[in-house]
């Protein structure tokens, strides 16, 4: 027990230094194996998982739908999206902290990740806040709040992360995430109007009726109709069986580039600077995959992984008790992990255990996604409150995490109605 622990710490260590979480668990687990066994049998087992990751047909989804995000930052589409969500919803007090919310669930419905989502949104909506003398506080927290739906509403880079660990149905894991991810858009909109009620001063002015007209507003509607058209297809094809995950993500591809081509707004340039983001991106998670899969046999064969399971079954947790204790596990992981670190450390864990409590593996996955969205904005990591700090630079990043406070509990109050009721997620694949 004493080198896992010492494993645990040197981990912990590495990850603090700033050593990237992927290296960091190849060379542990590549050590510890090393440690239990051998050191042909240490490279042995490394060659293996490199090949058997590397040759996944599933884990060829992951660069598309990397690269169909990056290609759809640089189309623009962000911004019609946040122009038309601005202008249908101006009636509303808050209307342009609320059409933040809904231009980040349409980009987050193509780009698939949170990051994405955070930055280029981010990058367009607040100086709007700024200039329309919205507070801060509520400004930069409901967009950081915002931006974690990019890996809720599908395609979802984590869902597929997920999928792949588990060998859940990736097309199962898009299409239950749809309502809850409408959900939780919706539940983030009310407070916005609540906000707006209890502390006006935080709501700047409305866009003046006046600079714009109905033409406008129809025109705006048509700008979005290629989000639309992209999500329908890749959705409506899984949904429809016509094609599977990793066929949908190369469609999503072409899809963007023929609609980049024929509106004129994606350069050569922009194509090739989506490539390199795109291959480092998928460098990093690859990396990940491959040094939590080492981490995890080295846990396994030290007896660690049994261990664990056999102390849970003897707590005897019942439903209840599982899904408060692991939020809490994942509150208290974002403090020092990132979302891939969590996820490549704890689901091996606690996914068997889940099953054994008759736990729907889709349902799980959704339930696992908006935890660890929670965790995205919580400190004191909350990557996306550091994303939007470089946005709104003259923002404190106390201010920021105060702003999300709202946005958290709401998150978790879903969290508690999804438990309740887990046809919120599982009606649509029933």
């Amino acid at each position: 027990m004493i080198p896992v622990i010492l494993s645990f710490g040197v981990l912990l260590a590495l990850i603090a230094l700033g050593i990237p979480i992927g290296l960091a668990m190849i060379s542990i687990g590549l050590a510890g194996l090393y440690f239990v066994g051998t050191l042909n049998s240490a490279l042995a087992q490394m060659t293996l998982v490199y090949w058997s990751e590397g040759t996944s047909f599933l884990l060829l989804s992951l660069p598309f739908y990397i690269l169909m995000g990056n290609l759809i930052h640089h189309t623009g589409i962000a911004r019609s999206l946040y122009r038309s969500a601005s202008l249908w919803l101006n009636w509303l007090p808050g209307g342009l902290a609320i059409a933040s919310v809904f231009a980040c669930a349409g980009f987050g419905a193509v780009s698939g990740s949170s990051a994405a989502t955070a930055r280029t949104m981010g990058g367009i909506v607040i100086p709007e806040m700024k200039r329309y003398g919205y507070g801060m506080r509520l400004g930069t927290g409901v967009m950081s709040a915002s931006g974690t739906l990019g890996i809720l509403i599908p395609p979802s880079i984590i869902m597929v992360f997920y999928g792949l660990m588990t060998e859940t149905s990736i097309g199962d894991l898009f299409v239950a995430g749809i309502v809850p991810g409408i959900c939780i858009s919706i539940i983030f909109a009310l407070i916005v109007l609540i906000t707006a009620a209890i502390r006006p001063s935080e709501v700047g002015r409305r866009i003046d009726p006046a600079s714009f007209t109905t033409r406008d507003m129809l025109i705006s509607l048509f700008e979005v109709l290629p989000v639309l058209g992209i999500f329908a297809v890749i959705l409506g094809g899984l949904y429809l069986g016509v094609f599977t995950p990793t066929e949908a993500s190369a469609i999503g591809v072409v899809a963007v580039l023929l609609y980049g081509a024929l509106s004129r707004k994606l350069s050569p340039a922009a194509v090739r600077n989506a490539l390199t983001d795109s291959a480092l991106t998928t460098a990093m998670l690859f990396l990940i995959i491959v040094g939590g899969y080492l981490f995890t046999r080295f846990l396994a064969q030290t007896g660690l992984m049994g261990t664990i399971l056999g102390f849970m079954n003897s707590l005897d947790l019942n439903y209840w008790e599982f899904i408060i204790a692991v939020t809490i596990l994942y509150l208290v992981l974002g403090c020092i992990l990132d979302l891939f670190g969590m996820l490549i450390l704890t689901v091996p864990i606690l996914f068997p255990f889940a099953m054994s409590l008759g736990i729907d593996p889709v349902w799980f996955g959704i339930y696992i996604v908006i935890v660890a969205e929670v965790a995205l904005v919580t400190p004191p990591i909350g990557i996306n409150v550091y994303i939007i700090n470089a946005v709104a630079k003259d923002v404190p990043l106390g201010t920021i995490f105060r702003g999300c406070i709202p946005f958290v509990a709401g998150m978790l109050l879903f969290i508690a109605a999804l438990a309740v009721w887990p046809e919120i997620a599982l009606f649509a694949i029933r």
